[in-house]
């Protein structure tokens, strides 16, 4: 048996390793361009604003300042500037929370009922969740604040539901789950119903758990999106101040003192790094999850 292994395996060559080396050499050089800019950003918000201006042509832009009381200055300038910085990181945290919980409940279980149940019109639903997904978002803005206004929701604290309610129904997130739970086998629903589980039943007990790569990925994708999103935000938000997520607070600092380059990238950190640390932690569900594996 050993001999039969040995003589699968592949000899190493001198042409074997110089491809391989050439692979990884390209993936640090793509990893370095892209980390740059975030390495680059997060250095420099640990300076005094003139001595980033004046590092900038020197190795010393890409090192933060050697004085060790200056790192979080910057980062202290922002709570004390301005009143709600630290109320959006923790409403951006809430938005984000609240979102990808109705999201994956939402959309997981319409995915379901389109992919296990055959009724009327069923295939003309499924082509129209397609035909949504080349909408751009932008064009629905309009109609989503018309809506939301003749339901009352664009009114004092409402408005905290009239943004969360539109970000919860995704044609993509729908399409998503709907395609990996074709690949669950039947057989498995089958069995839970002859040991007496209904359709809630059956579906949280074993159809989530076999698909927990897609719920992470659409929970990560949902996390990213929410966290990012300005334009809704900064509509909804414009005369409610302690509601505003962290990306409009962005833009504020940078309206505020633009020439304060070391304020502004401190801002630019706290709403980069997250993002940042959350795709590279939860990677491998996003492979999983968009490959639509199934059951392995």
């Amino acid at each position: 048996m050993e001999a039969v292994i040995q003589k699968r395996k592949k000899p190493v060559t001198a042409k074997t390793v110089a491809s391989k080396s050439a692979f990884y050499l390209l993936l640090v050089v793509l990893c370095v361009l892209f980390l740059f800019p975030i390495f680059w950003m997060v250095m420099n918000s640990m300076k005094p604003h003139a001595q980033i201006y004046a590092d900038m042509n020197t190795f010393k832009t890409f090192l933060p300042s050697f004085h060790a009381s200056e790192w979080f200055a910057s980062y202290g300038e922002l709570f004390t500037m301005f009143k709600y910085f630290g109320r959006s990181i923790l409403n951006s945290l809430i938005y984000c929370a609240v979102t990808i919980a109705g999201v994956l409940v939402v959309n997981s279980l319409a995915a379901y009922a389109l992919s296990r149940f055959k009724f009327p019109g069923h295939k003309v639903l499924v082509t129209i969740i397609v035909l949504l997904l080349m909408i751009p978002v932008e064009t629905s803005i309009v109609p989503q604040v018309i809506i939301l206004r003749s339901l009352g929701l664009l009114k004092g604290n409402m408005r905290i539901l009239g943004y969360l309610i539109p970000a919860i129904v995704s044609p993509m997130y729908i399409f998503q789950f709907r395609s990996f739970f074709l690949g669950i086998p039947k057989e498995l629903e089958e069995a839970a119903y002859i040991d007496g589980c209904g359709r809630f039943k059956t579906f949280f007990r074993v159809i989530v758990p076999c698909s927990m790569p897609v719920f992470a990925t659409v929970a990560i994708f949902t996390f990213m999106g929410q966290w990012n999103e300005y334009v809704f935000a900064n509509y909804m938000f414009a005369a409610k101040e302690s509601f505003k997520p962290l990306q409009v607070f962005l833009q504020l600092v940078n309206t505020h003192n633009p020439q304060d380059l070391s304020c502004t990238l401190a801002a630019l950190t706290f709403g980069t790094v997250p993002i940042a640390i959350v795709y590279i932690f939860f990677q491998r569900w996003i492979i999983e999850g968009v490959a639509f594996s199934g059951l392995k």
